[in-house]
Formats: C-alpha cells, structure tokens, sequence
C-alpha cells in the first residue's frame, strides 16, 4: 500500500473515531441504557424500544432497545405501527398481533422474537409540532392488558427524553456520514490487504481517470492501460525487442485464468526441462521475478534490469504473460519458433472477475460505488483495460497478419483448464514440448499442482515473487461463479455481443475449430 493510501486510511479512521464520541455525546448513550433497563419493569413489559424518525419521515430506526443494538431495526413508516404513531402523532395499544400481519412478523424472524402485544407513545419535539420519535414496549407480562395508565406514563417518559430524541433527529447527518466514511475504510482496508509488503507499483504520469467508470489509466494505441505501465516503455520495446526461439508467451485478457495457467506453463518446465536446483522453476514461484509481464518489469524496473534479465535467461526456455491484444504486442519482431499459448475463458465469468480485481486493485481507484450491472454496461461497450475483450480473443485467434503461424499458437479455454486438467496437459506438453510424454503418475501430480485450493494454499504459505495477496485475489476458482452475480439483463447483453462479435451459436466461446490455431479440440 502506498504511503498515501495509508495515511488516508489513518485520516479516515481518525474521523471515524471522531463521529463516534460525537454521536454518543448527541445521543446520551447513558440515558437510554438506563431507559431501556427500566422501562419494561415500569410497565409490565417484556421489552422497550426507543425509535427515531428519518429527516424525511419515511422510515424509523431503533435508536436503542432491550437485548438489541443500534439501528438493528429500521422500518418504514407506512408498514409498522410505530411509523402509525409516529403520522398520527396518537398513542396506539395493539393485542394479538402474533395472528396479525405486518412488520413485527418480519422483524421477529430477523430477531427470534415474538410479538403479542404492544404499546406505543410519541416523542414530540420541544414545541409540539413535530413527532420525531416513539416509546415502544412489547408483551405484557404483568396481570391485565395495556391500558390508559401505561399510556399515561409512557407519555410522562416521553416528555422526558424529548430533549435528546430531538437532538438525535437534528444531528441525524452525522450517522450518514460515518455510514459514508464505514464504507470507505473498509475500501482503503481492502486495498491496504491487497499487495503484498514492498510490492507495490508505481503509477506513471499521465494517468487519468477513465470517463466511463472513472478508471485510473492512460492510453496507448488508444487501449487503455492501468496507470503501473509506462507507455514509454511499452513504445521502447514495440521498437527495440526482438523475441528468440526460446520464448514462450501467455496471452490473455485479464481475469481470464491467468495464474492458473502460469501454473501449468511452471509446472510443465520443471517436469520436462532439466532445471538446476537454483532455476526460478524449480521452485514453482508464479511470481513477476519468474514469469515475467514485460511491460510492467521495463516500467518498473528500467532498461538495466531488462537486459540484465534478457541475459541471464537467454539459454533456456523463457516464460512470460501480456495481457495486450494482439495488435499491441511489443515487439518489434517475432521469431518463428516463439510460441503463444492463449487462454480464452466464458465472457460472462469475465466480467464478474474483472470487476471484484480492478474494484481491489489499490492502485486504479475504481469508484467504490460502482455496480456490477454499471460495470457490465461497460465491459460491454469495450473501452476498459487492455481493448475489447470480445475483439481480444478474435484477433488472437484470426490474426491480421502472419508474425505468429497457427503452429506457433495454442489456444486453451480457462473452463477446460479447470475441468479437463489431464487433457490439457497433453495438449501442452504436445505443444511445448513435441515427441514428449509425461507418465501418469506424473500427469497425475501436475493435475493436484494446478488444483486451485492447492495453489492457494501454496502461494499463501510461499509467495515467492507473487506480488498479489492471495487471500485477496484467489476469489472462487470455479467455471460457473458468474450464475451468483449477474442479473439477467447482464447476462443477455454479454451474450449479445458475444453472438454480434463471435458468430455461432454459443455465447461462451469463439468458434475454434475452424480457426487457423491449434485448441483442444481441433
């Protein structure tokens, strides 16, 4: 976390802190717990509740009550009988309400409660004009019925706490804005969790915020970029890198099953390549020092980590990621045996993963109160980072020219990675590695290796060089999490485009078996 976010966080939390002792002073804390304890054994009742009015009268919250906490109880004022109170502005008594309909049945529920019978009396304001709250109490327990002499009383009571009912009603705007700034420490707390300790990135100027979504990014080619990529360093390797022979590229959008394809990538050189025990691979890190994204290490490292990297990697075979279209890649050429596997993943399972990372992600203020049917307006129309994803996936797999061959490319879908491991495995190995097996046991070993409980377990006790905190970011690992997010008008505009952009007749994947790229399937 940068140091400004942490002494947001701590400026934040301070006010908080601030707004609390100022609404126990408004409220008189001391005052109502003596209230509620008392109240009951006055009446005969089981239980008291002390209510106030919203500033606009449409709803009533408890304020303080027997064996409940602040505001655990807000109800309208046109369903419930103290909101009845409280627009007459008259003392009501009700019996039998256990067979009665309402907001006391719900609110039971809630409560594991149940209410027979109740009195309730108005707090008015000091000049009588105004009813800014209400005296309740619940389940006669003494002989009789409520009656005059308990209205009576709980009038003398509510005259007695006008006072600072009335201050609680005036000051109500601070229980807003501490509602406010709950919710945004729990944003900067999230943020503070999110990187790794001496992790985190710098940002590169300029870096603005994206007029849909209000995004934190700059642009180059006109796609957008998160702010940690300086578009001078992507344009200095578009003009100077020149991949070699032992280059092997994943190529994905983002959230689409990146680390988990790392794993198998990782896995797959420590099984099939002959490894020192000092290799980076040995060791299983998925991490930037071990598969690096090219962009992010120039832009944070500079020139003389990347040529020392270049140079200390050059013998072996070399992993990396990008998340660039294939129209962006940053290279100024591509050797004939470079190899590209490319992840694809159900766009519907996109969108959801995308909009939980960037939301977390400390370092691209993605406005908290953003939804995710507003972020799915947006993944739909395209312009957030990296381009389109839809478009994405089908210039990787069409290609407008012919720097990478269909032989060179291999395209795996994140669905399969997941739920087809051993095929996919086979299918790596074929691809990286041609004339080459692995036994069943050690298939079978790789298979529990990328297993998603497993990684997150591993990485979480052995980060290595993963700079994410998995506790974060490690969100489900499941194919079909998008079905407990997505409304339904999400879901048919996702499905839309894919069909618009796509073709055929399923939404979660392009057509591949007619592509010119090795899958799978075909």
């Amino acid at each position: 976390m940068s140091q400004d976010a942490r002494e947001r966080l701590r400026t934040a939390t301070a006010e908080r802190e601030r707004l609390r002792r100022a609404w126990e002073d408004t409220r008189n804390s001391e005052l109502l717990r003596l209230l509620v304890l008392t109240l009951p054994r006055l009446l005969g009742a089981e239980r008291c509740g002390v209510f106030v009015a919203s500033s606009d009268g449409a709803k009533v919250w408890l304020e303080a009550g027997t064996d409940l906490v602040e505001r655990q109880i807000v109800v309208g004022a046109e369903d419930s009988m103290v909101g009845e109170v409280l627009r007459s502005g008259e003392p009501l008594i009700r019996s039998n309400l256990e067979q009665t309909e309402g907001a006391h049945q719900s609110i039971g529920e809630r409560t594991h409660f149940t209410v027979r019978d109740a009195i309730a009396a108005p707090i008015r304001g000091a000049s009588g004009a105004r009813v800014l709250g209400v005296l309740q109490c619940l389940n006669r327990v003494a002989p009789g019925n409520f009656g005059e002499a308990d209205i009576a009383l709980l009038r003398e009571v509510a005259f007695s706490v006008q006072r600072t009912i009335e201050r609680i009603h005036e000051l109500q705007s601070l229980l807003d804005t501490a509602g406010a700034l709950d919710v945004r420490i729990g944003e900067l707390d999230r943020v503070e969790s999110a990187i790794r300790g001496g992790r985190m990135f710098r940002t590169f100027e300029p870096a603005r915020p994206l007029e849909t979504g209000g995004f934190l990014h700059h642009r180059w080619r006109n796609v957008v970029y998160p702010p940690f990529i300086d578009p001078r360093a992507t344009q200095t390797l578009s003009e100077s890198w020149d991949t070699d022979a032992n280059d092997v590229f994943l190529c994905s959008h983002q959230k689409v099953g990146t680390h988990l394809a790392k794993k198998f990538l990782v896995e797959l050189a420590r099984e099939l390549l002959d490894l020192p025990a000092d290799h980076p691979y040995s060791s299983g890190d998925i991490g930037h020092d071990t598969v690096p994204w090219p962009e992010v290490m120039y832009s944070q490292h500079g020139r003389g980590r990347w040529k020392d990297y270049l140079a200390r990697t050059a013998a072996h075979t070399r992993l990396w990621y990008v998340h660039c279209g294939y129209g962006e890649l940053p290279f100024r050429s591509i050797h004939p045996r470079t190899r590209f596997v490319v992840v694809v993943r159900d766009p519907r399972a996109v969108a959801v993963s995308q909009y939980f990372f960037w939301k977390r992600h400390p370092l691209l203020q993605v406005p908290g109160q953003l939804d995710l049917d507003s972020f799915t307006s947006l993944f739909v129309d395209g312009d957030l980072y990296f381009g389109d994803y839809h478009r994405h996936v089908l210039d990787w797999i069409q290609r407008s020219d012919e720097r990478v061959l269909p032989g060179q490319i291999l395209v795996l879908r994140y669905e399969d990675l997941v739920q087809r491991k051993e095929a996919c495995c086979d299918a790596l190995v074929s691809f990286l590695a041609p004339g080459r097996t692995l036994s069943p046991d050690r298939r079978a070993e790789l298979v529990q290796r990328t297993e998603f409980n497993t990684m997150k377990k591993e990485i979480t006790q052995n980060p290595g060089s993963f700079h994410l905190d998995p506790r974060v970011y490690f969100r489900a690992g499941r194919t079909r999490d998008w079905e407990q997010h997505l409304s339904v008008e999400s879901i048919e505009a996702i499905d839309e485009k894919s069909r618009e952009v796509w073709g055929g007749d399923d939404p979660t994947c392009p057509p591949l078996s007619s592509a010119p790229v090795l899958s799978l399937d075909g």
